[in-house]
């Protein structure tokens, strides 16, 4: 009689537990790596509401670690909002997920911003049920690379912009060792704006450009490369 009560009350304590893990998190830790020429280093993890209980829709979430270069910038994306400066410690919010399948899953997005850095960072992230106060953790790893100049070059001798057609900013790339300058003209011929290319990329402000077709057009290394696009 004892053996099979202490087998009732360990079934009991089993089935509680179960029913109070009501979300699961996969994979709990997160990799993701990329070379220094990359502007995000992102880690997805997939969260799911599996409670039974129609009322336990509501989770909190906190910021528990965050290790990262000084020149690297974070942020988090819970599975409905990316908030600005979340990737810090203490960071606290919250949200509302269903119980119904097929409405009861989304992803925690992680990102890491190295701004050119090569180096290594660190996430952690708790998020709690706020009516059963089951938690669980989230972790993000992120791994940046340096890549040298010579690699850089082959990478980006690319000349790309977008978006296209574009309304109020232009965000221009194209990798040279020196600055470039960049002329915008009109169907006409005529000159309507100059920009220096820096860094490898640049971000063009066109709201003042009336709508229409325009030339992009700059030389490097003796050539001259151009290329059209509209602003609507």
């Amino acid at each position: 009689m004892k053996k099979i009560f202490t087998i009732f009350i360990t079934v009991l304590l089993l089935t509680s537990f179960v029913s109070a893990q009501n979300f699961s998190i996969v994979p709990k830790t997160g990799k993701a790596q990329g070379s220094s020429l990359k502007d995000k280093i992102e880690v997805s993890i997939n969260f799911t509401n599996n409670a039974i209980d129609a009322t336990d829709t509501a989770f909190a979430w906190e910021v528990i670690e965050v290790s990262m270069p000084s020149t690297w910038t974070a942020q988090i994306c819970d599975p409905f909002t990316c908030l600005e400066g979340s990737g810090t410690f203490g960071f606290k919010s919250g949200f509302v997920l269903g119980t119904t399948v097929g409405n009861n899953n989304g992803v925690f997005k992680l990102d890491f911003f190295s701004n050119g850095n090569p180096g290594a960072g660190t996430m952690k992230v708790v998020v709690k049920s706020v009516k059963t106060g089951f938690s669980d953790t989230i972790t993000a790893e992120g791994k940046v690379w340096n890549v040298a100049v010579k690699d850089a070059a082959k990478q980006n001798k690319d000349f790309n912009f977008y978006p296209n057609p574009a309304k109020d900013e232009l965000v221009v790339k194209y990798y040279s060792k020196e600055n470039i300058q960049v002329e915008i003209f009109n169907i006409l011929g005529s000159k309507v704006k100059t920009f220096n290319l820096i860094g490898g990329q640049t971000t063009v402000n066109i709201e003042e450009l009336e709508n229409g077709i325009y030339f992009l057009r700059f030389k490097d290394d003796g050539k001259t490369i151009s290329k059209t696009f509209t602003k609507n």
